[in-house]
C-alpha cells in the first residue's frame, strides 16, 4: 500500500505543476498574447481554454485539495519547512545538488522544487490523517489485539548450495564471527552489513525464512540450512517477533497503527473527501463544476457520525413499520365494524 500512496503523491505533484501552468497562463502577458506564429496570435484566453480542456478538472481538484489540507493542519508552514529540511538532507547525503538532480531525473521525479512539493504534500496528507484517526486507548487496544504484527529482526548468510551452508554453520560454531563470515561468503546484498536485515513483520519474508526466525530463541542460529527460492540460508534470530505486552511496545503499535491507516486508501481518502465536502468549495467556472465530485464521493462520515446516521435510519425504519402496523389495525377494525 505504501507504493500506492507514493504513486498518489507523485500524481498529485504532477497536477500541482499543471496548476502552476494555469496560473502562468492567467498572469502571463498584460496584452493577453501568449505567443505569435507569423502574423497569427495565441491569446491568453485561447491558451487557458485549451489547458482547461486537457487537464482542467484534475488541476483544479489538486489545487483545491492542497488548500483544504493546508487549512486542516495546525501549522502548514512548519510542514513545508520540514519538507525543505528533509530534501536538503537527501541532497547532502547524495553528495551535492548536481548528483541529486541526476538522481531525480533518473527516477523521473522532476526538479528539486517539484520533489520538495511532493514531500510537503505527503506531510500534509499524513498530518491530516493522523489528526482524524481515533488514537484512544480503546482503538489502540483493539488494533493490538486484532491486527498488530510484532517486528522481527534477523541476520543471514545466503549461499548457493546446502554443502556451503553447512560449512558456514561449522565455521561459526567453531568460533568465527557471524558478521565476518557473512561479509566473506554471503550472496545477499546485506553481506556488507554482516548479513543484518532491516526489521520486518509477518508476510514480508518468504515463509521458510520467517518460520525459521520465529521458531528460534533470540540469539540462536539455525543448525540446519534453510532452503528458499533464493538459495540456502543460515539465519541468526535477533528478535523472533514474540508479542510483548502492549505497555512495553505501545509506541511501536501506535506507529504501525497510523501507518496502516495511511496505507488504506479507502480510509485515508474517506477522510480527505469529508474535509473537502465540509470546506464549502464554490466553483465559478461552469466547465469545471464537477472537478471535485470524485473526492466528495469518497467522503466518509466523521467518527461517531456513522452511528448517529445508522440510528436515524433505524428510527425511520421503525417509524415506517409502526405506521404500517397502525394502518393495518385500522383496516382490520373497519372490516370488523362492517
Amino acid at each position: 500500500m505504501k507504493k500506492s500512496f507514493k504513486k498518489i503523491i507523485v500524481a498529485t505533484t504532477s497536477f500541482v505543476a499543471l496548476g502552476g501552468v494555469f496560473q502562468t497562463a492567467v498572469l502571463a502577458q498584460e496584452d493577453g498574447v501568449i505567443a505569435t506564429v507569423g502574423d497569427k496570435e495565441i491569446t491568453q484566453e485561447e491558451f487557458y481554454q485549451e489547458l482547461k480542456a486537457v487537464a482542467g478538472d484534475v488541476t483544479l481538484r489538486t489545487l483545491i485539495l492542497e488548500m483544504v489540507l493546508e487549512n486542516s493542519v495546525p501549522d502548514a508552514t512548519a510542514l513545508r519547512t520540514a519538507a525543505e529540511e528533509e530534501v536538503q538532507g537527501q541532497i547532502d547525503e547524495a553528495g551535492g545538488q548536481e548528483v541529486f538532480d541526476q538522481l531525480l531525473a533518473y527516477q523521473q521525479l522532476g526538479s528539486t522544487e517539484e520533489f520538495t512539493e511532493q514531500i510537503y504534500l505527503r506531510n500534509l496528507f499524513q498530518s491530516v490523517i493522523e489528526q482524524n484517526t481515533d488514537m484512544s486507548d480503546e482503538a489502540i487496544q483493539s488494533y493490538y489485539d486484532n491486527e498488530y504484527s510484532p517486528i522481527m529482526e534477523a541476520q543471514h548468510i545466503l549461499v548457493e548450495t546446502e554443502e556451503e551452508a553447512y560449512d558456514v554453520i561449522e565455521r561459526i560454531n567453531n568460533g568465527e564471527e557471524f558478521d565476518a563470515v557473512a561479509q566473506e561468503v554471503s550472496l545477499d546484498s546485506s553481506a556488507s552489513n554482516g548479513g543484518l536485515l532491516g526489521s520486518f513483520t509477518t508476510g514480508q519474508m518468504v515463509p521458510e525464512f520467517e518460520e525459521a526466525v520465529v521458531s528460534q530463541e533470540n540469539g540462536e542460529m539455525t543448525q540446519e540450512p534453510v532452503e528458499s527460492n533464493f538459495g540456502f540460508h543460515v539465519i541468526r534470530t535477533i528478535n523472533n517477533g514474540s508479542k510483548a505486552p502492549l505497555e512495553e511496545v505501545r509506541e511501536e503499535v501506535e506507529l504501525q497503527y497510523i501507518n496502516s491507516r495511511l496505507e488504506d486508501s479507502a480510509y485515508a481518502f474517506g477522510i480527505i473527501g469529508r474535509l473537502v465536502q465540509e470546506a464549502n468549495v464554490q466553483i465559478n467556472d461552469e466547465d469545471l463544476t464537477h472537478a471535485i465530485d470524485d473526492l466528495i464521493a469518497l467522503a466518509a462520515p466523521a467518527e461517531g457520525e456513522a452511528e448517529t446516521e445508522e440510528s436515524t435510519d433505524a428510527e425511520e425504519s421503525a417509524a415506517t413499520e409502526e405506521s404500517a402496523t397502525e394502518e393495518t389495525v385500522e383496516e382490520e377494525s373497519t372490516e370488523d365494524a362492517e
